[in-house]
């Protein structure tokens, strides 16, 4: 009898294995492709001629923000200051828009960092010079100059940006969950990078 419960309650959880199995549908992301070192380039305080654009005055405006990636993954790019250590750079323009908040320029704090901000995916492997760029959801801690602290989410739009390694241009937009500041929690920012 006992033996019997034993084969049945296998045969059960084998049949469940086999019910549960998910086909998947993956897009590759060709992580080996070095395409963000397009936006990331080695030259010492590199920006990559970031613009965003302002609904309330209906322009691109420039501001500065050194971009970096890595050997281990050269499909994402991130912004901070690699050249002075733990400091970060107006990644996103966040430090401008964010100013009300008590960020100061004249604050270690003023600097912000996102070690991982986008993810560029090629068309295929044959033709890594176009392809789609995505925002990689995050929470950024941002430091008040008070050292009180509080989150921004970011987050990809219903539409991927997209690339272009030859004109050296890539467009995104990013969604920006103001919620713990009393903001809106779908704020949506346009930006463009030069190489």
């Amino acid at each position: 009898m006992m033996y019997k419960k034993i084969f049945f309650s296998c045969v059960f959880a084998i049949a469940l294995l086999f019910a549960c199995k998910k086909d998947y549908n993956v897009t590759p992301t060709y992580a080996k492709v070095g395409v963000a070192i397009t936006w990331a380039k080695t030259e010492q305080y590199y920006s990559p001629k970031p613009e965003i654009y302002l609904d309330s005055i209906g322009t691109w405006r420039k501001f500065t923000s050194f971009a970096f990636t890595s050997d281990a993954e050269p499909d994402k790019i991130g912004f901070q200051n690699p050249y002075v250590a733990g400091k970060g750079t107006n990644a996103l323009y966040m430090n401008s828009i964010y100013a009300k908040e008590g960020i100061s320029q004249d604050s270690g704090t003023y600097n912000t960092i996102i070690p991982k901000c986008f993810q560029f995916i090629p068309k295929s492997i044959d033709t890594v010079n176009q392809g789609t760029v995505v925002v990689l959801p995050q929470d950024i801690t941002l430091t008040r100059r008070d050292k009180s602290k509080y989150i921004i989410k970011i987050a990809p739009s219903d539409k991927p940006g997209t690339y272009n390694t030859e004109t050296g241009v890539f467009e995104i937009e990013v969604v920006f969950d103001e919620s713990s500041i009393g903001g809106n929690s779908a704020v949506k920012r346009r930006y463009r990078f030069k190489s």
